[in-house]
């Protein structure tokens, strides 16, 4: 067999084994280094989810204040993650970025450092076509009223960047409702 054929054979195997290794790994620090597609996923059944789950203060469908982007932040479980990821985010929208299909993880939650705040893990750059790649951590806090993400500590935005840290998320649904309206429910003791 000629080297060059025998280098194509290896470098095939090669790239055809990582790609198996990247499904089959566990994530314990970083979220993988390429997004997941989410088949079937779709807005109704993102906003069924939240009106019949007790969900928390980080889950519901937010707006990306920068590029327009809706996308559903929610809990989620699976036994290749650890446990210091907490929520997926995942894209709703159609319009924006349209080579990127629905139901594209766009990104994840992982546990913070103090109350209402998270380190939010986003796919900062697109390969072609709709393969988003490299996931940034970001810092992030809840804002008082737990309507807005907002992204504090971070850098600028680099030109092939798909996002940047220093816009925020503004939840579309469920809205908090505060504390101070008269239409509170009432808690008995």
């Amino acid at each position: 067999m000629k080297p060059a054929a025998w280098l194509l054979i290896c470098a095939g195997f090669i790239l055809s084994a990582s790609s198996i290794t990247d499904e089959e790994c566990r994530y314990e620090s970083k979220p993988p280094y390429r997004s997941f597609i989410l088949e079937g996923y779709s807005e109704p059944s993102a906003r069924h989810y939240f009106d019949t789950a007790p969900i928390d203060n980080w889950e519901g469908i937010w707006l990306m204040t920068e590029n327009g982007m809706r996308v559903s932040i929610e809990r989620f479980k699976d036994v290749r993650f650890s446990e210091i990821f907490t929520h997926r985010i995942v894209k709703l929208d159609t319009i924006v970025q349209s080579e990127t299909p629905v139901g594209t993880v766009v990104g994840y939650l992982s546990r913070g450092v103090a109350a209402n705040t998270c380190f939010v893990w986003l796919y900062k750059h697109k390969l072609t076509g709709s393969i988003l790649f490299k996931p940034e951590r970001f810092s992030a806090r809840l804002t008082t009223d737990l309507n807005g993400i907002i992204f504090s500590g971070n850098r600028a935005k680099n030109l092939e960047d798909l996002f940047d840290p220093r816009s925020g998320f503004v939840k579309i649904y469920p809205k908090q409702i505060s504390d101070e309206t008269e239409n509170r429910d009432i808690r008995y003791l």
